[in-house]
């Protein structure tokens, strides 16, 4: 096996004692900023980011949103490194999120932004670097060295820093209780058993990845993990979009594989998850649903907002194994672990 996939394979195992490690010494961090912020009561958030992290910046916006109701933007860092357009961003919060916190796109947005009358904040793994001397308030992702080019456990932490940011900007202490119980589910999510998602999955040549609310970021980090490790086209849909045009491809040979969130929008994915095997294509659930797949969990996460968490873990150990068996677990050379864009 490639060194690559070593590592990969290594820190998908770390998972769970890396966020053990990151509860202990960063989630009063975490809940503290939010709490600052509620105070701030910003009329709305933005957020900056580029790759994976991009969708630690989904998860966050399907948090806020549903939660408190508070629109999240996502602003295109480009809008500041090339078309240096003057934010109007008075009493509002950004939120840059980052693994290496190196591009310069991102740490031009984080500047312009607070220019613009932001508080800004970003969410790192590597707190010492540009974006974060650009911040106004870093938070620590405490994830240590990650070596394999295909985040994983670093886009873990990201998830487990922005839940605590929004647990002490709503106030929600389930959660926060919830986050200091996650990683024995997350080992227990280590241990999900993907045997019959195997074949179809390697037999694709193109998927969809499905999701809807906070579970739609899941999908997005999967359709991107899929890419880049085992070089399988796919793409990632809210379960109410499919329905707009690309159910048109769901027939015989085709695969979906949803992740099914344990809130008001498990019927919508669940319900096209059934549409999709009606029509002849292989539909297969993450987290839940009578379709074959992964099944429901030994050990249920202990809140519904943290189940994508426990979702994305699990499909890690997925993807680093069809990779192996793909015979595609050297990363390919166009890809670097430190991505930096203007």
């Amino acid at each position: 096996m490639a060194d690559a996939q070593n590592h990969m394979a290594k820190e998908i195992a770390e998972i769970p004692s890396s966020v053990q490690y990151q509860i202990d010494n960063g989630l009063d961090l975490y809940v503290s900023e939010g709490r600052r912020v509620a105070e701030l009561n910003p009329p709305f958030l933005t957020t900056c980011a580029r790759g994976s992290s991009d969708y630690a910046a989904m998860f966050l916006k399907y948090l806020v949103e549903i939660g408190l109701g508070l629109p999240v933007a996502s602003i295109g860092p480009s809008i500041a490194s090339i078309y240096e357009s003057n934010l109007r961003l008075d009493l509002s919060v950004s939120v840059a999120i980052s693994q290496s916190g190196a591009s310069p796109d991102i740490v031009k947005l984080q500047e312009f932004a607070g220019q613009g009358g932001a508080r800004t904040i970003s969410v790192l793994n590597t707190p010492e670097s540009p974006v974060g001397n650009a911040s106004m308030s870093v938070l620590p992702v405490f994830a240590g060295p990650e070596h394999a080019v295909a985040a994983t456990k670093s886009f873990v932490g990201s998830l487990v820093a922005v839940c605590g940011l929004f647990a002490g900007l709503s106030g929600d202490r389930e959660i926060e209780a919830a986050l200091r119980d996650l990683p024995s589910r997350l080992s227990t999510a280590l241990e999900c058993d993907w045997s019959s998602t195997v074949d179809p999955v390697a037999q694709s040549h193109s998927l969809y990845t499905i999701g809807r609310g906070s579970t739609l970021a899941i999908a997005g980090e999967a359709a991107l993990k899929l890419k880049e490790t085992c070089l399988i086209h796919a793409e990632a849909f809210s379960a109410a979009e499919v329905r707009h045009g690309p159910i048109a491809l769901a027939r015989q040979g085709f695969t979906s594989l949803a992740f099914v969130p344990e809130d008001r929008a498990k019927q919508s994915v669940l319900g096209i998850a059934n549409e999709i095997a009606a029509l002849g294509a292989k539909a297969i659930c993450v987290g839940g649903g009578d379709l074959s797949g992964v099944g429901t969990w030994r050990d249920p996460p202990p809140h519904p907002a943290l189940v994508p968490i426990c979702q994305i873990t699990a499909f890690y150990v997925f993807a680093e194994k069809l990779s192996r068996r793909l015979e595609r677990d050297k990363m390919p050379s166009v890809l670097s672990k430190i991505t930096k864009t203007v």
